[in-house]
């Protein structure tokens, strides 16, 4: 409902599509809506606003209007802060639909685990590495105070650590100092999936 007190749709003149700068509170809405048992009908009759547009802001495809959240946060019985901190909570999980490949100029594959936050002290990454690969540096976080893990999760690889060389299968996992130079191969024929965790963030992003 707008401020001439009528109802709110789904084809509000001059309301365009939700621009991406904008929070989605659509996901905090169906799950508050769906713990208090309510239809999409019975949340637009509480609120005054139409099925067609509640159902939109749901689906992220529209953004309400200030007084259109004041109507929805108590329909549903919460404040306005409740969907800005369920959206806060969202940015913290990486889903699995939505993978961040790194790009950079190297036969291997990054794939960073986790979004980026203020004074984040870890990172998480799968590497790829393909069959035959073998390290020309040694670019894993070296020269770095901090730890790294390492966690085979399909294939083989093999490597060299302060001068000792080693083999790692499936299952085979990997806990050293990042102080030192960490070399990885792929001596088989098949692509070699690795979990890797670090207390260096590799690849800094501005988000």
């Amino acid at each position: 409902m707008d401020a001439a007190g009528k109802k709110e749709s789904a084809s509000e003149p001059g309301r365009g599509p939700r621009r991406k700068d904008r929070i989605n509170i659509g996901p905090a809405v169906r799950v508050r809506r769906k713990e208090l048992k309510l239809t999409l009908k019975d949340l637009a009759e509480r609120s005054g606003l139409s099925v067609a547009f509640i159902s939109q802001v749901e689906r992220g495809k529209t953004a309400p209007s200030i007084i259109s959240l004041l109507q929805i946060s108590e329909a549903l019985g919460v404040n306005v802060n409740y969907f800005v901190e369920a959206t806060q909570e969202e940015k913290l999980i990486r889903r699995a639909r939505d993978p961040e490949y790194i790009d950079v100029d190297s036969p291997t594959t990054y794939i960073r685990l986790s979004n980026s936050f203020p004074e984040q002290k870890i990172e998480p990454f799968i590497f790829i590495l393909q069959p035959g690969y073998v390290s020309s540096s040694a670019n894993i976080g070296e020269g770095h105070l901090g730890e790294g893990f390492l966690y085979v999760l399909n294939g083989r690889i093999s490597g060299e650590y302060r001068g000792a060389s080693f083999s790692l299968s499936e299952g085979d996992s990997m806990h050293y100092q990042l102080t030192s130079a960490l070399m990885l191969n792929n001596p088989s024929a098949e692509e070699a999936k690795l979990l890797w965790v670090g207390s260096v963030v590799l690849f800094p992003t501005n988000g």
